[in-house]
């Protein structure tokens, strides 16, 4: 009677977490997805302040690893619920308060620091809340979800600036107020969900401070990897489409449609390719997928640099699909979380883990895209794809390590 009472309770357990990934997917599409446009048309930023916006709003990823040590002791559930509170305090704040200049930086750094701080508790709850033999699976449906409520939002954006429903001119900006109360629904949720939990299940993951190990190093070389890699979808990807091929803020945004809907079923396949195939499989897929998409789509970059390729016809579709595929290489996120949770030495250690390598990340962001832009305006633009592509070399090795390691383990057994 007891089990089954505690299934039931896990079972509600994911249809509210269910619920906040959704939310979360939601508000991140209409307040975060949209700051570049918001910085433009409300406080008239040039190129050099947009630059230096990205501190506030990067940073809190590079201090999460230190923040989340900071709470050892609190529950996975608890900081996430903290999280979301701090996304609608900043979003609520520069969307309905009209804030001055400086004033806008301190919130976008409070919304950004809950939207980072919710990225590694997002994986590890996830996980917790997964069967046995299901992590995957698991890591799958939660992604796949929050894919199609980012596609979704990201149409109703495309919609509502494009026929002046929604507009950065209004002295409330209903996306981030409407974002904002999402997120307090989401805050609200976690705490049911920590009150409805099976005891076993809430007890506090998030024991360890700080955390690097020699045994982890598997991890942090993908990271190392994955982090080069994010720039092709956070810079170089998107400036082949406005620089290279002068097309506009429309196109990007479809595009993104279009990558989120495929992501929903790729996030899928993933899942199901953990569960099935094992870590090792799916990392010399990683590898492959990411050296060959982002390989192609460099080329592809060099030849519009060129004027090899006309900017209409079927040279032009094959450009977005390439695009598209490179852009799915976030799906793979969850693949690395898989692989901390195979590593940990101890359960407790995998929160603080995920967040040292959140902040490595990050870490990448702020370094490697400078040096990656000076390589696209003294050698031209498809170098930058062949060293990032170069890079998944590393996915491959790791692969085929972690395939020997946890057949080593198996044999103990």
């Amino acid at each position: 009677m007891e089990e089954n009472n505690k299934k039931r309770q896990l079972q509600r357990a994911v249809v509210v977490f269910t619920l906040v990934v959704c939310l979360s997917a939601i508000a991140g599409g209409l307040g975060s997805a949209t700051f570049s446009n918001y910085f433009k048309e409300v406080y008239h930023v040039d190129s050099a302040q947009r630059g230096f916006l990205e501190i506030p709003r990067e940073s809190p990823g590079v201090l999460c690893a230190l923040i989340i040590s900071a709470l050892a002791g609190f529950s996975d559930i608890g900081i996430a619920a903290v999280s979301q509170v701090l996304v609608m305090v900043g979003l609520m704040v520069m969307g309905a308060f009209s804030p001055s200049y400086g004033m806008m930086m301190i919130f976008l750094f409070i919304q950004s620091l809950g939207m980072h701080l919710f990225m590694p508790l997002n994986d590890a709850i996830s996980m917790d809340l997964a069967r046995e033999g299901e992590v995957g699976k698991t890591l799958g449906n939660f992604k796949s979800k929050a894919n199609m409520c980012t596609m979704v939002t990201a149409f109703v954006i495309f919609v509502g600036y494009r026929w002046g429903f929604f507009s950065f001119e209004d002295k409330v900006l209903k996306p981030f107020v409407i974002a904002a109360i999402l997120s307090l629904i989401a805050a609200g949720l976690l705490v049911y969900m920590k009150k409805i939990m099976p005891r076993t299940q809430i007890q506090a993951k998030t024991k360890s401070k700080f955390v690097m190990r020699k045994k982890y190093m598997p991890y942090y070389l993908t990271l190392v990897a994955y982090g080069c890699q994010k720039r092709i979808k956070l810079v170089f990807g998107p400036w082949i489409i406005i620089e290279l091929m002068g097309k506009g803020a429309d196109t990007v945004a479809l595009l993104g449609i279009v990558t989120s809907f495929i992501g929903a079923f790729f996030s899928k396949y993933l899942g199901k390719m953990l569960d099935e195939k094992g870590l090792k499989y799916t990392m010399l897929f990683e590898g492959g997928y990411l050296l060959v998409v982002i390989a192609a789509l460099g080329a592809a970059a060099g030849a519009l640099e060129r004027g090899g390729l006309g900017s209409h016809g079927i040279w032009v579709f094959l450009v977005y699909c390439l695009y598209i595929l490179a852009f799915l290489l976030e799906q793979f996120n969850m693949v690395h979380a898989f692989m901390m949770r195979k590593l940990a030495i101890d359960p407790s250690e995998v929160t603080a883990s995920l967040s040292v390598g959140l902040s490595l990340d990050h870490i990448l962001a702020i370094t490697v895209s400078a040096v990656l832009g000076v390589i696209w305006e003294k050698f031209g633009a498809e170098y930058v794809f062949f060293l990032t592509a170069a890079t998944s070399l590393m996915q491959i090795g790791v692969g085929l390590y972690m395939g020997r390691q946890l057949a080593k383990q198996e044999m103990q057994r």
